[in-house]
């Protein structure tokens, strides 16, 4: 069971993985890397541990899922909520033949959000986004086979649009979520596009910029996430055609994942204001349309 204290952080997806169009194996495979990464960026974003306490706990992910010779007793409740969801992970981990060293980039990220610190320029952010989104995209690939059913030229080109798509999305949620960010001293957008009226050591200033600095702001990640979302999204007709398990269900569940990036672009272009109220949520009753167009997509 996992802590109390880790509880209040809010869980809500735009772009869950592995929804019902994947095989019940592929679902049941992701569910303990979500409950990983999930854990691992509570623990990043738990007001409630100092930075230290955060490094060792992520530290402690790490070892537990190379299966390091560091790896020590849980001593308490967080320690053993960590050593269960691990011995979980490696268990898929071997069964799919995945490097635990590529999942463990994810820690690298949490552990750049426990002191953080803005980037200075989208080279940096784009970085940032190869550890907190891409290994996300590259556990599903490998699931399905990206490491032995296709040749090394393919399996290149999908990583390059699985990172793009992930990527793209990574940025699109920081544009949904960056009044809360705000809020934790967080400012996401890099510093090389910052106004000049922002604080650089007061980030909970973003929220106080005029509306039309603010919108600038979140229009900034929008763009470079929807330009990264559609470069990508050649992805999914090109795993239909490829030799990797379930490639209809799986281009159809990458499709489907870009239609539901799109949506919240779509709503955040209309009106960037918004994210500074309610962030937005998928449109759901639009559903079948994003269907539709991801079956046209495959």
């Amino acid at each position: 069971m996992q802590p109390s204290y880790l509880n209040s952080v809010n869980h809500y997806e735009n772009f869950p993985v592995a929804s019902i169009l994947m095989p019940k194996k592929i679902r049941n495979a992701v569910k303990p890397f979500y409950a990983f990464a999930r854990t691992a960026d509570d623990i990043a974003d738990c007001s409630d541990l100092n930075t230290e306490t955060k490094i060792r706990l992520l530290n402690m992910f790490r070892n537990e899922i190379t299966m390091s010779k560091n790896c020590g007793e849980a001593r308490n409740s967080v320690e053993t909520h960590i050593k269960e969801i691990s011995k979980k992970l490696v268990a898929v981990l071997e069964e799919y033949d995945i490097d635990p060293y590529s999942v463990c980039d994810l820690l690298k990220a949490f552990e750049i959000d426990s002191t953080f610190s803005s980037f200075s320029t989208w080279s940096e952010l784009i970085n940032y986004c190869s550890y907190s989104a891409n290994p996300v995209g590259r556990f599903l690939l490998a699931t399905v086979g990206l490491n032995t059913k296709i040749h090394d030229k393919d399996k290149a080109e999908f990583t390059e649009l699985s990172d793009k798509i992930c990527t793209g999305l990574q940025l699109i949620n920081f544009a949904q979520d960056i009044k809360e960010d705000a809020e934790n001293n967080r400012c996401y957008v890099p510093k090389s596009e910052w106004p000049k009226s922002l604080e650089e050591n007061n980030l909970i200033s973003v929220s106080r910029l005029t509306g039309e600095n603010k919108n600038k702001l979140v229009m900034k990640l929008v763009v470079k996430g929807e330009q990264n979302l559609l470069t990508g999204s050649l992805l999914p007709r090109k795993i239909r055609k490829s030799k990797v398990r379930y490639a209809t269900r799986f281009s159809m569940e990458i499709a489907l994942i870009i239609e539901c990036g799109k949506n919240i672009v779509q709503q955040i272009k209309k009106d960037p204001s918004i994210v500074w109220t309610q962030p937005p949520k998928l449109e759901t009753k639009k559903i079948p349309i994003f269907l539709y167009n991801s079956i046209l997509n495959i």
